[in-house]
């Protein structure tokens, strides 16, 4: 029985190791070596009887991030969904809610990524052949190119199933993880824009630009959402003025907290703004401040356009090794994140935050 014992914990403890290997190379960017180390701690703890649920969940959560952060979304998506059923062992709503972020993060990128037109050219054709054979291009679930649409809405619905799901959960612990439950609202805002659905999109975004005045919500998620109102009331309310109180009354208090390319980026969507109201002085304030940070104020012009795809930039959140919550923000991208697995979230322009596993 003691060698038993013995070898059971040894067995948890190269899981542990391995894990943390994985989260130094995944936070040093060399997410394919950080995958090897994961899958190892997984390989390791399945030599365990009834592994530790946390560190299990967290193995996965962080498998779900280094193959998000290599493109490969369907794995990301099996090993959220392997996270959840584990999930409910751990007894940890707010983990468990993060998780359901990322795999919405994960599905609304699925949806991107299936609405795209990416048929194939016709083929050269062979000597003799005086009608090119056709071949429909498939992505990575297997879906033709006409099937796309469907399989998009497919995707789109199940986001919505999970980002309500982590709403729930966000909601039962409230003030408790404000700041990762605005980056859940921030997510949803994405699957309201894909949709088309405008009514949505006022009522979220004037909910996170809410949620960003509590004391507990990062600098960088705040200035997110502030900066998300304010474009929606541009661009899809036709309200510049009010976009411009807003941006004006909130951004001296957080732009100081704020990495110089997220403030440079708030400041180009006030800048487009300022220049709808025609107001002069606030425009060459403006200017002169994105160029002081590094930035482009010629940006604005390209701003619209840009929206969709800057979009697609917000990481899943990850989880950190012992499975509880965490603060730590990465640089919000689609295929960037920090942490485990959120925008899944996902939960692509949102910084990447360390959170509670499954």
């Amino acid at each position: 029985m003691a060698e038993v014992y013995r070898s059971v914990n040894a067995a948890g403890s190269v899981a542990a190791a391995e894990n943390e290997r994985g989260e130094m190379l995944r936070r040093a960017g060399r997410p394919g070596e950080a995958a090897g180390h994961f899958e190892r701690a997984l390989e390791a703890l399945g030599a365990v009887r009834e592994p530790d649920p946390g560190t299990h969940s967290a193995i996965l959560n962080n498998l779900a991030l280094t193959a998000y952060q290599q493109g490969d979304l369907p794995r990301a998506r099996r090993c959220l969904v392997r996270s959840l059923e584990v999930g409910p062992l751990i007894g940890d709503p707010v983990g468990r809610a993060i998780t359901f972020d990322n795999l919405g993060v994960v599905e609304v990128e699925l949806a991107r990524e299936a609405g795209r037109d990416q048929s194939e050219p016709n083929p050269v054709p062979r000597r003799g052949q005086s009608e090119p054979n056709r071949v429909p291009a498939r992505d990575r679930d297997g879906a033709a190119a006409g099937e796309r649409p469907a399989r998009a809405g497919v995707h789109l619905s199940e986001a919505e199933r999970c980002f309500a799901a982590a709403e729930r959960l966000f909601r039962s612990v409230l003030p408790e993880a404000v700041d990762d439950y605005l980056r859940s609202v921030l997510n949803r805002v994405d699957v309201a824009e894909i949709r088309g659905d405008t009514e949505r999109m006022e009522r979220l975004t004037r909910h996170a630009a809410e949620l960003a005045t509590h004391h507990a919500v990062v600098p960088e998620n705040a200035l997110e959402a502030v900066t998300m109102r304010g474009r929606f009331l541009h661009r899809h309310r036709g309200r510049p003025r009010g976009a411009v109180e807003l941006m004006t009354a909130r951004l001296p208090g957080l732009l100081p907290d704020c990495p110089p390319e997220r403030s440079a980026s708030a400041l180009v969507v006030l800048l487009a703004a300022a220049g709808a109201t025609g107001d002069p002085a606030l425009v060459r304030d403006v200017t002169t401040r994105i160029t002081e940070l590094g930035g482009d104020p010629a940006a604005p012009a390209r701003d619209s356009a840009n929206t969709a795809a800057a979009n697609s930039s917000r990481s899943p959140a990850a989880a950190n090794g012992n499975g509880s919550p965490g603060a730590a923000r990465d640089s919000r991208s689609a295929a960037a994140a920090g942490g485990g697995a959120s925008g899944a979230g996902t939960s692509g322009r949102r910084a990447a935050r360390t959170g509670a596993p499954g």
